[in-house]
């Protein structure tokens, strides 16, 4: 028994460095298969720096970088005579692909206007509201515009309602070192018509407060104008 079971563990040993030698040949054999197919790659254009949006590209904007072929996006820029000259649409962080869909042709001009739609205008609306303050309002973020205005005289002359709805904050601008004194306002892109009804707030001395929106209610909701009446026949406020 003892000789049988030291042929057997013999056999297991002889066994194991073959299928060893055998496994090490066919990773040598893959290896110099994939020596002999070097990657192939794609010479595009690429930021050199962080571009901002509407901005004129200029040659020393631009470098050449080589990106494995599999892997070059769609629209991507070989040659920097294609870029040169033409406006960024979107900011493009450093070491990004320069692509066709982020640039238009403006002639070398630069400016706001280059990134709006036919229709719509980029306004301004000033606000001191308690969460713009506060530092809970920033680019990107959806808003409601909520008003009190004064809707006549008699007993009950104030209403409040939701105005404008799902507004996206392009930029927040505030006081900085250089202008300390500078207002606080957002900056949104909007229809014609919303820009007049967002002037006639601001102009009208409305109290005015912002709602941010969560990102997943896209839809606009629904809501009845509140004012004493209406707090009066839902709570149940004793007058």
């Amino acid at each position: 028994m003892r000789l049988r079971s030291w042929l057997f563990l013999s056999l297991g040993i002889v066994l194991a460095l073959l299928t060893g030698i055998a496994l090490n040949g066919v990773a040598q054999r893959s290896g110099e298969r994939a020596a002999a197919a070097p990657l192939e790659v794609e010479t595009i254009l690429v930021a050199s720096t962080d571009v901002p949006a509407r901005t004129v590209l200029q040659g020393s904007m631009l470098a050449s970088r080589e990106f494995p072929k599999a892997l070059v996006p769609a629209g991507a820029i070989a040659s920097e005579a294609e870029a040169a000259g033409q406006t960024t649409l979107a900011t493009i962080p450093s070491g990004a692909p320069i692509l066709r869909g982020q640039l238009v042709a403006a002639d070398g001009k630069s400016g706001a206007s280059l990134t709006l739609d036919p229709g719509s205008v980029l306004v301004s609306f000033p606000t001191n509201d308690p969460l713009t303050a506060g530092g809970f309002v920033s680019a990107g973020d959806r808003v409601d515009i909520l008003a009190t205005v004064t809707t006549g005289a008699g007993e009950n002359p104030k209403r409040t309602q939701t105005i404008v709805q799902n507004l996206e904050v392009r930029q927040v601008i505030g006081p900085t070192k250089e202008q300390p004194q500078r207002a606080t306002a957002l900056t949104f892109i909007v229809d014609h018509q919303t820009a007049l009804v967002l002037k006639y707030l601001r102009d009208s001395a409305a109290t005015i407060d912002l709602a941010v929106r969560s990102r997943a209610e896209p839809d606009n909701s629904t809501t009845r104008s509140v004012d004493i009446t209406y707090l009066v026949q839902t709570f149940g406020i004793a007058r």
